[in-house]
């Protein structure tokens, strides 16, 4: 599976460029860039899995893969299903995650340089919310159906009784 967790798409782009497809195959077309995204801009040309993935027989994968193919849809390459606009949208997003990536650790760099700390992360990674809520729990020691009368009464007078002041 690839990096990118989502991706550009300009809907007028995309009507505009599906217009002559009928529905079967504009379905089938969302779901190969989808998963050409998914993949990095290439996706592996396995029958089966596309089968499985379209929800469709070879036959009728066999029929839409041509179609695509020759509308210019999709491309081969290498063994793999590519298409134009998303190898250029993956890989400005590659680029931009790199350039990010690099402006953070000079910032924190810099941050680190400024506080005279050693080289890394100055903070530690938190925990989740579960764990934290977990830890602040104080554990019951007995259950209230487990607690006694007299257990119940003593507790009770010892909220009741005034405190003394110094």
């Amino acid at each position: 599976m690839g990096s990118l967790k989502w991706y550009k798409r300009d809907p007028r782009a995309a009507l505009a460029g599906m217009r002559n497809l009928t529905l079967e195959e504009r379905g089938a077309y969302n779901t190969i860039l989808d998963l050409i995204y998914i993949h990095d801009g290439a996706l592996e040309d396995d029958a089966r899995f596309l089968c499985k993935e379209l929800n469709t027989n070879i036959r009728g994968w066999r029929r839409l893969k041509a179609r695509l193919l020759d509308l210019g849809k999709i491309y081969i390459h290498a063994g793999h299903i590519r298409n134009e606009r998303a190898d250029d949208e993956v890989l400005f997003a590659q680029r931009l995650v790199k350039v990010s990536e690099m402006f953070a650790n000079k910032r924190w760099a810099l941050h680190n340089e400024i506080k005279h700390l050693p080289d890394g992360y100055p903070m530690q990674p938190t925990t989740r919310k579960k764990e934290s809520l977990r830890a602040n729990v104080v554990p019951i020691a007995k259950r209230p159906s487990e607690v006694s009368r007299e257990e119940l009464e003593e507790q009770f007078k010892r909220k009741r009784t005034p405190r003394e002041e110094p």
